[in-house]
């Protein structure tokens, strides 16, 4: 997940290179990936697979949005559009983690899984 997503913010680095208003930094793309590294971690504590591809095309969709704003937008105040993939992607994703976890030990429980009592 953090390498697609560090891809994908070199990738939006690139695409807006061509407009005005683009910012030219690419170490940038190191700290606009670090939502990807959050789900990375999220999936590696045990996120479902369908869940993990919902958050990455959330995280893609607002730090795209991103990109496309600041690279098209001459306001002073268009680069605060970087800190929705942070806020919005944070809580967005921290919302599908749990409804996921939630669905998750919905279904062992209803599946007659016990744990082994170690005798």
């Amino acid at each position: 997940m953090l390498a697609l997503g560090l891809a994908f913010c070199f990738v939006m680095y690139w695409w807006q290179l061509r407009y005005k208003y683009a910012f030219d930094d690419p170490l940038a793309n190191l700290y606009l990936a670090i939502p990807f590294a959050g789900l990375a971690v999220m999936v590696a504590v045990g996120m479902g697979p369908t869940a993990a591809v919902v958050s990455w095309l959330v995280l893609a969709g607002l730090t795209g949005y991103a990109y496309v704003g600041v690279a098209t937008s001459s306001s002073s105040t268009a680069a605060l559009l970087f800190l929705a993939p942070f806020l919005w992607g944070g809580l967005l994703v921290s919302v599908i983690f749990a409804i996921d976890h939630t669905i998750r030990r919905r279904r062992r429980k209803r599946g007659g899984h016990v744990p082994s009592a170690g005798i």
